[in-house]
C-alpha cells in the first residue's frame, strides 16, 4: 500500500511552516489516552493512518529522545518520560504565572523595563521563558518570548537558577557541552563560570553583563518554593546604559532582593531572608 494512500488529511503540511513529519509524530502522541495508554505498532499505524515503515520509523525517532518507549514484556508503545516532563513544566508555568505576575507587575511599572520569569531545564541547561512583560520605555529587538528557551550560562535568569544546581551536574554538563560565546562578554571558560556562579549564591543575584544579547544588561533573583527549592527566576532587562543608571540611582538590585524575598513567600516559602 502506498504511503499516500493512508494518510490522514490532518498530518498534510498545507499551512506555511508546519513540518508534515512533526504532524505525523504528533499524530501518533494523539492516539495514547488515559484509557488506551499502550499500542502496538499495527495499532498504531492504524490510528494514524500511516504505514507501518513510517510509523516505525516516526517511534524510534520518539524513542531515542524518551516521548516513547517500548514495554519490554509486550512490545507494545506507550508515553515515555520526557512527555511527564513537559507536562510538570506546563503545569508549574501555569501555576508560577498565576502567582507571581502582580509582582512582575509592580516591577515593570516601577522601573519601565521588560520583565521576565523563567524556569530552569535541568537535562539541556536551558531556561524556559513562562512570563515576559514588556518595559514601557523604547527598546531595540529582544528575543525573549514567552515559551522560548534561551542558555542558562549566559542569561541572568539562567544564571539565577544555574546557581542553585549541583555544582558537580553543571560541570558535567559543561564538559560534554561547553559554553556558547553569544557577545564577546559571554564567560565560556568553566572554571570563571563556576566562581561566578558561586558569587551569585553569596550575593542573591545574578546579571547578565551583555552576555547573551548585544546592549542588553539585566538583574535577576531565584524564587524559592515551598520546599526551599529555588522554582523559577525573575529578571528586569534593558539597555545597558538605562540600566546602570537604575542600579546606580535607583537600587534596583535592593528592589530585586526584596522581589525575590516576597515572590517566595507568595510560592510558601517560610525560610529566612
Amino acid at each position: 500500500m502506498h504511503e499516500a494512500a493512508v494518510e490522514r488529511p490532518a498530518t498534510q503540511a498545507s499551512e506555511p511552516y508546519q513540518v508534515r513529519a512533526v504532524l505525523r509524530a504528533m499524530d501518533l502522541l494523539d492516539c495514547f489516552t488515559p484509557a488506551e495508554p499502550e499500542f502496538s505498532l499495527a495499532q498504531l499505524a492504524e490510528r494514524a493512518r500511516l504505514c507501518s515503515s513510517t510509523t516505525y520509523r516516526l517511534l524510534q525517532t520518539l524513542e531515542s529522545r524518551g516521548y516513547i518507549e517500548q514495554v519490554p514484556q509486550t512490545g507494545r508503545y506507550r508515553l515515555g518520560l520526557a512527555c511527564l516532563r513537559l507536562g510538570e513544566i506546563a503545569i508549574v508555568q501555569l501555576d508560577l504565572r498565576e502567582r507571581l505576575r502582580p509582582f512582575l507587575v509592580e516591577l515593570r511599572n516601577r522601573f519601565r523595563e521588560t520583565v521576565h520569569l523563567a524556569i530552569l531545564d535541568s537535562h539541556r541547561m536551558e531556561v524556559i521563558y513562562v512570563d515576559k512583560l514588556d518595559g514601557l520605555l523604547p527598546i531595540g529587538m529582544m528575543s525573549s518570548r514567552i515559551g522560548a528557551r534561551a542558555p542558562a550560562h549566559c542569561t541572568g535568569v539562567g544564571k539565577a537558577l544555574l546557581a542553585y544546581e549541583d555544582p558537580a551536574e553543571v560541570v558535567a554538563h559543561y564538559h560534554e557541552h561547553p559554553p556558547t560565546a553569544f557577545t564577546p562578554r559571554t564567560l565560556t571558560d568553566l572554571d570563571r563560570l563556576m566562581q561566578h556562579l558561586a558569587d551569585v549564591r553569596s550575593q542573591g543575584f545574578a546579571t547578565d553583563d551583555v552576555e547573551h544579547e548585544l546592549d542588553v544588561k539585566c538583574v535577576a533573583v531565584p524564587v524559592r518554593n515551598h520546599t526551599g527549592a529555588v522554582a523559577c527566576s525573575a529578571s528586569i532587562s534593558g539597555p545597558e546604559a538605562r540600566m546602570d543608571r537604575h542600579i546606580a540611582e535607583e537600587q534596583l538590585v535592593t528592589d530585586m532582593l526584596r522581589l525575590a524575598r516576597d515572590a517566595s513567600r507568595c510560592l510558601g516559602y517560610a525560610g529566612g531572608e
